[in-house]
């Protein structure tokens, strides 16, 4: 009901939060890109309290799905909403929207982590065994990965997670330029260590204009001369 002006609940109302709790910090994409496209309630519950609960103070931001889920704010959602397997569905639904990363163990548990870049190197140091698996666990085997030639997929291995606003850019770029010429260029911007779409795409319309490094010339045996204006885009891009 309206009192005053306010919508007020039927139930019990919060009182405010109480002096001195730990704040979390959430990256803006959340709240302008992800979240706009999150429509599955449970979904959102899994992904909310994620980005709260892996990135603890003193501890290794990683967790066990099945240990997330059994923790009370979402024990509580799912026990009338399918139970466990309810919520691991969730989480992969999150996985597959590439805001969380997932690690196989073997005891068939999933050890989760924020797609971040500390995420993404946490991950690949855990995978590699340079780096313990919290609780002694073990990673379960995995094949190698295929090579993808999808932009894509290239792009979420290469850069990082596939938001709405780049997927456009990406699907835009395809009308302009070749699949293969996208995919080398998200190859390049990785290997310079300039990961964005931005360094990708200026690197496409270089060899638009200048033609591929690949095709040679003649004045410069082995490809075409390093871009002068790299200095100037990377400057740009970091700042």
């Amino acid at each position: 009901m309206a009192r005053g002006g306010v919508l007020m609940s039927a139930g019990a109302a919060f009182e405010g939060f109480l002096p001195g709790q730990r704040t979390v910090s959430l990256p803006a994409q959340f709240f302008t890109e992800v979240l706009p496209a999150i429509e599955d309630a449970d979904e959102l519950r899994v992904t909310a309290y994620a980005l709260y609960a892996i990135p603890r103070p003193g501890q290794v931001a990683a967790r066990r799905a099945s240990e997330l889920l059994a923790e009370a704010p979402l024990a509580r959602w799912f026990a009338a909403r399918g139970g466990m397997k309810a919520g691991r569905r969730a989480l992969d639904d999150a996985v597959a929207r590439g805001v969380l990363l997932a690690l196989p163990l073997e005891d068939g548990d999933a050890l989760l982590f924020v797609h971040t870049e500390g995420g993404r190197r946490l991950r690949e140091r855990i995978a590699a065994g340079t780096e313990s698996v919290p609780g002694g666990a073990r990673v379960a085997a995995m094949p190698e990965p295929a090579v993808s030639s999808r932009p894509a997929a290239v792009y979420e291995q290469e850069i990082g997670m596939l938001t709405p606003s780049v997927g456009a850019a990406l699907a835009e770029a395809e009308q302009q330029y070749p699949a293969e010429w996208i995919v080398e260029a998200l190859r390049e911007a990785a290997k310079r260590n300039a990961r964005s779409w931005k360094y990708a795409e200026a690197i496409l319309r270089r060899w638009a204009a200048e033609g591929r490094d690949d095709e040679g010339d003649a004045r410069h045996p082995g490809g075409r001369p390093p871009n002068p204006y790299d200095a100037v885009v990377r400057r740009g891009l970091d700042g």
